[in-house]
């Protein structure tokens, strides 16, 4: 009698130091049934002392582990439960074992530490299973255990050889205009349109009115003078119409543009009314025929 009650005062004389000890406890998502590239998670209670303070240096990093192993992330929840204080770590895996057959396969511990206190936190293990059978079902001849070979699928080409060639032509198409228009080869001896920037010259000054006349007529003469090779007369328009036979529908105006300028300049009598607007007309008509050629 005596002796079972010194056993259990001696085992409730332990009880406070055993509830102090650090514990570890390991909670496994699902402890079997993992195929190759499976997230594997995993919860660990470590308890210990309210004042204990757990060093984050001593936590696993996430990296790998083995050839077939990979830890991916580590979460840590701290919880006080009365004198006690409880660290939660949530462990994320991959598995990356190619299984043959249904076994077991070890997770490594770990330590963490605690101060002073180093606590080891055990290895375990979890169930891995193939995907697909090792062998074939049994049959009765070897010839079973062959595929038959796949049939032949001719593709039918005729209808995208007929896309190719007209996105072909579009595309061969597209460059030969920008190549015009940059004046690329073989197209960079095109005349420059030398009456097209002078009528948008002309179009920006057109507020200017009477004043701005006599130098928009000088303008004219020299843009003409270039399209001819050379200074022209009145008596060479005709001349210059041959050589340039796209302009041959304005030789009215030709005619009346040299008349109107030898007025403005060399008489002193009024002229026939010729204006800044008529000018920029002549010049618009110029410019017109010169991107038709």
């Amino acid at each position: 009698m005596r002796f079972g009650l010194i056993i259990i005062l001696c085992l409730l004389w332990q009880c406070p130091t055993r509830a102090g000890e650090p514990r570890v406890t390991i909670h496994s998502a699902r402890p079997f049934g993992y195929f190759v590239g499976d997230i594997i998670r995993a919860r660990v209670e470590i308890t210990a002392p309210r004042d204990a303070t757990l060093a984050a240096a001593s936590l696993p990093r996430p990296g790998t582990l083995s050839v077939s192993l990979d830890l991916k992330a580590v979460d840590v929840h701290a919880t006080t439960i009365g004198q006690e204080k409880r660290w939660d770590l949530d462990l994320v895996y991959q598995n990356f074992y190619v299984a043959l057959d249904v076994r077991n396969i070890e997770i490594p511990g770990f330590d963490v530490r605690f101060g002073d206190e180093t606590i080891r936190v055990p290895a375990w293990r979890v169930g891995v299973a193939p995907l697909r059978e090792i062998a074939p079902m049994k049959q009765d001849r070897p010839d079973d255990y062959l595929r038959p070979d796949a049939p032949v699928i001719f593709a039918e080409e005729t209808q995208p050889k007929r896309f190719a060639i007209a996105f072909g032509a579009l595309c061969a198409l597209a460059l030969g205009a920008v190549a015009r228009d940059r004046a690329w080869p073989p197209f960079q001896k095109r005349r420059a349109r030398i009456f097209n920037t002078l009528a948008r010259e002309l179009a920006s000054k057109s507020h200017g009115g009477i004043d701005a006349l006599p130098a928009a007529m000088q303008s004219v003469h020299r843009t003409i003078d270039s399209a001819n090779g050379g200074a022209l007369l009145a008596a060479d328009i005709p001349v210059f119409l041959v050589r340039r036979p796209e302009f041959a529908s304005l030789k009215p105006s030709f005619e009346r543009f040299f008349a109107a300028s030898r007025d403005a300049f060399f008489s002193i009598g009024p002229g026939d009314g010729y204006e800044f607007e008529d000018l920029l007309d002549f010049v618009k008509a110029l410019a017109r025929l010169e991107r038709a050629k």
